[in-house]
């Protein structure tokens, strides 16, 4: 089937140009013109309006959310989403001295091409970017109407091409199915018409990329249409209102995603925010063990298992502000630590006035730092060495060698 479909691919580029301006024409990618443009979700009958919609009344905060890497998670594949070299020398990924995936350019679209031998033997477009790029992204194929994830992925801290998470570099894959779980996560909604143990299918046509204001805020085009018509009422009608959940519902809010592996007892996106989370899905692990928690994808139970968390009613919007671009900050960050530390004095390090400053300006380095995964190893273009991926521990402490390198650094 995959190769027929490239045959037609080749040979119906006019054909495929016209699918593809009335897929990107009907995709929901927030409009509003006067009238609001809805799906449904299929669960509950509720209705989207699209994140731009938003823009009329909530200008600041929607062009301040949409440079953030949550609303970037996923685009329909374009020059500007994708962030690898295409530049001769710059595109490859070398499996061995056999096999290679090579990145290429055809017009206006982006392949991932396979040779073995030298030979061409697959190949299929990027049709979907996963990740914003803030620290890496992946990227997905059509096949009918399901999705599959192609080989080589890309790793931003070495602004280089690697394989995909998972997939074997002893040869080369393109047969890995996308579960509605990983849209679930990616994106706002998607339409799901069929949905058995890991095979989903979808309709392209009712697809919202990234995650948006709806994500959080719930379907709005019921909110946006009673707001159009009642310019003067001023408290927030048809609309989730975060400031009146409680901790737990924000949590899991937030856990949804960022809580690991989880068994599905609901279908994916039935979970609205304001549900109890274990009512839809199963964590798939202890929060009692801290020691089973990678820091990559379980941001929610390392954040449970710490001090912080439990002496205080800190939740996740307690230091993120998911409004606002705050990726790399640390500053903005250590702010946020010091309105419940104003004693801290690190009296034990030994520090200079001007040290003791730069550390209150960087708590997260030394109590959150950044940690190796041991779930996403990759392997980059031009290495024989395996990389892995690094994220910021969620599990608020002390790391004292961490620290002391760090100490060491600013009293050169």
């Amino acid at each position: 089937m995959i190769k027929y479909l490239r045959k037609i691919r080749k040979s119906n580029y006019v054909i495929l140009a016209i699918l593809i301006a009335v897929y990107f024409g009907n995709v929901m990618f927030t409009t509003f013109d006067g009238q609001t443009k809805a799906i449904n979700t299929g669960q509950d009958g509720s209705k989207f309006a699209g994140s731009a919609a938003c823009a009329s009344c909530h200008k600041d905060i929607y062009e301040s959310h949409i440079k953030t890497a949550h609303y970037l998670d996923s685009r329909p594949a374009a020059k500007e989403f994708i962030k690898g070299s295409f530049t001769e020398g710059k595109n490859k990924f070398v499996y061995n001295q056999w096999m290679e995936v090579v990145l290429e350019k055809r017009k206006d679209s982006f392949y991932q091409t396979a040779y073995m031998n030298g030979t061409e033997y697959m190949s299929e477009p990027f049709d979907i970017v996963i990740g914003s790029g803030r620290k890496g992204q992946t990227y997905l194929f059509w096949n009918d109407n399901m999705l599959y994830q192609l080989p080589v992925s890309y790793y931003t801290p070495l602004n280089t091409w690697c394989n995909s998470p998972g997939y074997s570099t002893n040869y080369i894959r393109f047969d890995r199915v996308i579960p509605s779980g990983c849209l679930e996560c990616h994106g706002t909604y998607a339409k799901v018409l069929e949905d058995k143990g890991n095979f989903s299918t979808y309709d392209k046509t009712h697809i919202i990329y990234g995650i948006d204001c709806e994500r959080c805020h719930g379907p709005a085009a019921d909110h946006v249409a009673f707001h159009k018509e009642h310019p003067d009422e001023k408290t927030g009608k048809y609309l989730v209102d975060i400031k009146q959940l409680s901790r737990q519902q924000k949590l899991d809010g937030c856990a949804l995603c960022h809580s690991g592996s989880r068994t599905r007892i609901q279908p994916t996106f039935s979970f609205q925010i304001g549900d109890k989370l274990d009512e839809h899905s199963i964590a798939g692990y202890s929060s009692d063990s801290v020691s089973t928690l990678d820091v990559h994808g379980n941001q929610y139970g390392l954040l449970m298992a710490s001090k912080c968390f439990k002496m205080s009613q800190l939740d996740c919007s307690s230091c993120h502000n998911p409004h606002v671009n705050e990726a790399n900050s640390p500053k903005i960050f250590s702010q946020r630590c010091m309105a419940c530390h104003t004693d801290t004095k690190h009296a034990t390090l030994n520090l200079t006035s001007d040290q003791k400053l730069l550390l209150n300006n960087n708590c997260i380095d030394c109590h959150m730092p950044m940690l190796p995964s041991q779930k996403i190893v990759l392997n980059v273009a031009n290495s024989e060495k395996a990389v892995p991926d690094t994220v910021r521990t969620h599990k608020v402490g002390i790391y004292r060698e961490i620290t002391e390198e760090l100490v060491r650094k600013i009293t050169r």
